[in-house]
């Protein structure tokens, strides 16, 4: 600080009294921040500790500065970063500041850095019913780490040894810690000794169990979903698990549990339950206008504790007047067609307070196709349980049944009538039985920065449930995040998914599985470079387009994809603010993926997975072939809101295929641009 001062008053031009009274109060422009000394950390790692930073690409909006009488203040930061890291005898000092005319001030910092301390031992002392393998497992600083200068670093410690007694129920544990310095052999620095004393203390029992805040709610649903009972070894961890189930509920917008009446002689502590409810009533309604449905109307209504027992129930329903040209025919507003939707849906999330629940739902819909002159009736159902095997694992079972009912457009023309009888499309019935399992390790389920998500899923159709198809379909897809540069997380994605058919439908070979239950890829979602769901092989021949338009759930474009028995997916995407304007929601992100979906196995080859190809003629050994595993990268935006992120993202694929057969002659596009809400994976 003296330096800062001596500096200011030789300065070029002198200064005048008053404006030593105002010299720090306003900020100098800063144009460069240089380091000497420091051989363990780079400039770079120093410069991030910082409040003030040099100009960069970061901050190419505003002018950088730095307010003179804080340098001092910085300086304390960098010695105190450099001795909670080992180097307890660091000096840091300003050594000076120069200026470079129209660019601001350049700081010159000196590092002396000194020896450095690490831990020689780590011991325990009374530690009682925890092993000392166990404590260790906790811990961050361990022999060979840099010991930090005092026990006030020591806390984070401290407290994580604590926090294992607590979900050992010994509540009221003491750890003490202590630590010696002595040098090492001359020249080679200090060694420290870290020694924690421990005091466990009683081992604490569940009393009495108090709730409050339910007033619509039933006392056993809130007891139902602890996991500890007056009597009980009093685990912490138990606790937490409890609060975490009672909010899974949606019952509550919040929930606290509390240990009150503590008797340390006695070793029991009562538990004290407080929960905030939610309004277990809803609706929704709303009403819009379109170019093809020239009317909207969506209605719903829920409640999520009918008559205080935790039961939930929702009524959806969606109409709109359809007047869509019929088959390239434009119709008028009272030839519309009535679309609609009606879905109704059961949980009993407990089944005889059990943990297994009980979920029925049922829809019915009607979807005009103007473009294949075809309405689409559809009706169906599910039944099944979930269960929770544990905090982080989900399981649900369930049998569906849909019914396919393709109807030609009143308005079609004669010609496509006599096509569809032709075709010889009819209703179509798919019964099965599915099995998921969720596991769920993220930090946060809507925008996770930290853990994993596992997802599996098993599909059994037809066989012994009867119905026109039968298939066995299986997938499992592994989701990993992880903080990265520039505050952002690396996310990543890994999918592999099969189905095959079996009994009757094994005739048909690779198409005995209806078209709606094959594996797709390309868009939003999977991999970006590309069309929606346009990968994988292609539907050339003109029959099978008008069977598939005719009978799928889907409708189709002009010679889409055929659709995949099987499918592979690797995503890596890094997501990360957007300098100054992440305080309006936005961040942008880079991707890099990969994916495709083959009818057989035998079209998987290992040159397929090549990084880059032409499209060049289909005949060509070097031109991208549709079985070729598709790359793509790109970049996109992120505006948080509070439905989620909306993004646009911009793929550009490096392996384009072109598509020749007597109808077409057509090349992927490049670059894709996507807008959607959510991410990805």
């Amino acid at each position: 600080m003296p330096l800062i001062a001596v500096w200011v008053v030789f300065a070029p031009g002198g200064v005048h009294a008053d404006e030593e009274l105002d010299y720090g109060l306003e900020a100098q422009r800063l144009h460069q921040i240089r380091f000497a000394g420091n051989a363990h950390f780079s400039d770079d790692e120093l410069k991030r500790l910082l409040h003030f930073e040099e100009p960069s690409w970061r901050n190419f909006l505003g002018i950088p500065t730095y307010k003179p009488h804080l340098v001092a203040t910085q300086l304390r930061v960098l010695r105190a970063f450099y001795r909670n890291r080992g180097f307890h005898q660091v000096a840091v000092s300003l050594d000076s500041v120069r200026t470079v005319e129209d660019r601001g001030d350049v700081l010159h910092i000196s590092v002396r850095e000194g020896s450095r301390t690490v831990v020689d031992r780590v011991s325990f002392v009374g530690s009682g019913p925890i092993s000392e393998e166990r404590l260790r497992e906790v811990l961050r600083l361990l022999e060979g780490d840099p010991a930090p200068m005092d026990l006030n670093a020591l806390g984070g410690e401290v407290y994580l040894i604590r926090e294992l007694y607590r979900a050992a129920s010994y509540l009221d544990a003491t750890v003490r810690p202590a630590m010696t310095i002595r040098p090492d052999t001359p020249g080679s620095g200090y060694l420290a000794e870290l020694e924690y004393t421990i005091q466990p203390g009683r081992n604490f029992t569940v009393g009495a169990i108090t709730l409050t805040g339910n007033v619509r709610t039933r006392d056993n649903l809130l007891t139902r979903e602890m996991l500890l009972a007056p009597g009980d070894p009093l685990y912490w961890g138990r606790v937490e698990d409890s609060r975490r189930q009672l909010l899974s509920t949606t019952l509550f917008r919040d929930a606290t549990i509390l240990p009150v009446n503590v008797d340390t002689l006695a070793g029991v502590a009562d538990l004290v339950v407080r929960v905030i409810e939610q309004k277990p009533g809803y609706y929704e309604l709303g009403v819009g206008v379109g170019s093809r449905d020239r009317i909207r109307v969506l209605g719903a209504w829920g409640h999520n504790n009918l008559w205080g027992t935790g039961r939930r129930v929702r009524v959806r329903l969606r109409g709109s007047w359809n007047v869509e040209d019929v088959v390239g025919n434009t119709i008028t507003f009272d030839q519309g067609q009535l679309n609609y939707r009606g879905a109704v849906s059961f949980v009993n999330p407990r089944v005889r307070d059990s943990r297994y629940s009980f979920e029925t739902s049922v829809y019915v819909e009607r979807e005009t196709r103007g473009e294949s002159g075809l309405n689409m009736n559809r009706h169906g159902f599910r039944v099944g349980t979930g269960w929770s095997s544990s905090p982080r694992v989900t399981n649900t079972v369930n049998l569906g049944l849909k019914i396919t009912d393709p109807v030609v457009h009143p308005y079609a023309p004669d010609s496509l009538k006599a096509r569809f009888d032709e075709i010889g499309a009819q209703i179509t019935q798919t019964r099965s039985l599915n099995y998921a399992v969720y596991i769920d390790r993220r930090n946060d389920i809507f925008n996770p920065t930290a853990g994993s998500y596992t997802i599996g899923t098993l599909q059994l159709a037809g066989g012994p449930l009867g119905g026109d198809h039968y298939f066995f379909k299986w997938s499992t897809a592994m989701h990993g995040y992880r903080r990265f540069l520039l505050g952002g997380t690396l996310a990543g994605r890994f999918m592999l998914g099969g189905t095959r058919p079996y009994g009757f439908s094994l005739d048909a070979g690779a198409e005995g599985v209806p078209y709606d239950d094959r594996f797709f890829a390309g868009g939003a979602s999977t991999v970006r470079g590309y069309r929606h769901n346009s990968l994988g092989p292609q539907v050339t021949d003109q029959d099978e387009l008008d069977y598939l338009n005719y009978t799928s759930d889907v409708l189709l474009p002009d010679n889409p994809a055929r659709g995949g028995n099987y499918l592979m997916l690797t995503n890596l995407e890094w997501r990360f603010p957007l300098p100054v304007l992440r305080r309006w929601g936005l961040s942008t992100l880079l991707f890099f993926e990969g994916g495709n979906v083959w009818a057989e196995l035998k079209e998987l080859r290992m040159r397929g997975f090549r990084l880059t190809s032409i499209p060049g003629d289909p005949n060509d050994p070097a031109s991208t072939k549709a079985w070729d595993y598709r790359w793509s990268w790109g970049t996109g935006i992120r505006l948080d809101t509070p439905f989620g992120p909306v993004r646009v993202d911009v793929g550009f694929p490096l392996k384009r295929v072109r598509y020749v057969n007597e109808s077409k002659d057509v090349t992927d596009p490049s670059p894709y641009w996507h807008f959607s809400l959510g991410y990805p994976f």
